[in-house]
């Protein structure tokens, strides 16, 4: 795989980026047991465990942040996602394009609203978009066995996208599949053009994904 770069392609990989000791607090934090994890993902985990928590407000993951995004940055949302082989699911080609708020308004460009776990969601304009970074912090290594992530290099320059132009887009440009180690982060634009497939030999594939923003919301409204 060629070096990829965020600046040009809108992703890269970060080697080791969380510590051995992070890894195994998340680990001893989130169980996989609880009632929670009923879902594929799940949302807001920040308000949920102090080991994300803690990451998301991690200095070096916010000065990378701040440097890509050239400003101060606040966090958007943070979600859980594992492969199991009880849990092992296609995730066909898409863009992330929603993002969270404390509250529904109007602001002219947004819409889109929905309701997820408490959280308003709506989708906004691609300046908003092109403001946000989403690091994917891998708890177990991911390869093409259990179903890491394949990014289209570039594809986040193209705008938000309907569903006919992404098949011609999938149909004629080059997957790069996101192969990392324990420790390892995918960082990308938000709607850069992703997907996996299902685990061929299902593990664990934990990911902590989480999205910070340096745009600036009008007055009287917060990220969730």
């Amino acid at each position: 795989m060629s070096r990829l770069d965020f600046e040009k392609d809108g992703v890269e990989i970060r080697k080791a980026l969380l510590s051995q000791k992070d890894i195994e607090i998340v680990k001893s934090d989130i169980d996989l047991e609880s009632d929670i994890f009923q879902k594929y993902g799940v949302r807001n985990l920040e308000k949920k465990f102090s080991s994300i928590s803690r990451l998301v407000a991690d200095e070096k993951i916010l000065s990378i942040a701040q440097t890509l995004l050239n400003g101060r940055v606040s966090l958007v949302r943070a979600i859980f996602f594992d492969k199991t082989p009880q849990k092992n699911w296609f995730v066909t080609w898409h863009q992330d394009k929603m993002v969270t708020l404390d509250r529904k308004t109007n602001i002219e460009g947004w819409s889109a609203w929905t309701l997820k776990d408490g959280i308003h969601h709506v989708q906004p304009p691609v300046a908003v978009l092109n403001k946000m970074v989403t690091f994917r912090l891998h708890i177990d290594s991911s390869d093409v066995e259990n179903g890491c992530l394949k990014v289209i290099p570039g594809t986040h320059k193209y705008g938000i996208l309907k569903q006919e132009e992404i098949d011609k887009i999938v149909a004629c440009e080059a997957a790069v599949s996101c192969e990392v180690d324990t420790g390892d982060a995918v960082i990308m634009r938000p709607h850069i053009l992703h997907s996996s497939s299902k685990a061929r030999n299902p593990d664990h594939r934990r990911v902590v994904h989480i999205e910070y923003s340096s745009y600036e919301l009008p007055d009287g409204v917060s990220w969730a």
